[in-house]
């Protein structure tokens, strides 16, 4: 009795470790977690700097970028409509790139913002 009793423990703590640490991983992949805050991709570059303040490293630059509209008006036959070209549309983006260094015991944080909101939430080296 005693075992059975053991190995069910043994394999509640098991159990409960996996579930923490599948949950762990989940959230370091693409967030943030600033104090009680946690930054998600999509948010607004202002809501991030009142959740996490300044980071310790920022840079800014613009990117033209070729943009492709496959625009068909349904009012032209089904024949004539495959003689249409497709539009190219220049557009200019706004890209930002921060590090949040959280010290030696955590890893440094990278966010991308185009156009002021967040796209991805890269991870570098401990922090110094």
């Amino acid at each position: 009795m005693e075992k059975k009793m053991m190995s069910v423990l043994i394999g509640c703590i098991l159990g409960l470790a996996l579930l923490l640490a599948g949950s762990a991983h989940a959230l370091a992949s693409d967030d943030l977690v600033c104090g009680p805050h946690i930054v998600t991709v999509g948010e607004r570059r202002n809501d991030i700097l009142n959740k996490c303040g300044t980071p310790a490293y920022a840079d800014s630059w613009v990117e033209e970028r070729i943009r492709r509209w496959d625009a068909t008006p349904w009012t032209l036959e089904p024949a004539k409509r495959s003689e249409l070209t497709p539009l190219f549309t220049r557009e200019f983006v706004t890209i930002e790139e921060w590090e949040y260094n959280l010290g030696p015991n955590r890893f440094i944080r990278y966010l991308r913002f185009e156009n002021g909101r967040l796209t991805r939430v890269t991870t570098g080296d401990y922090g110094y």
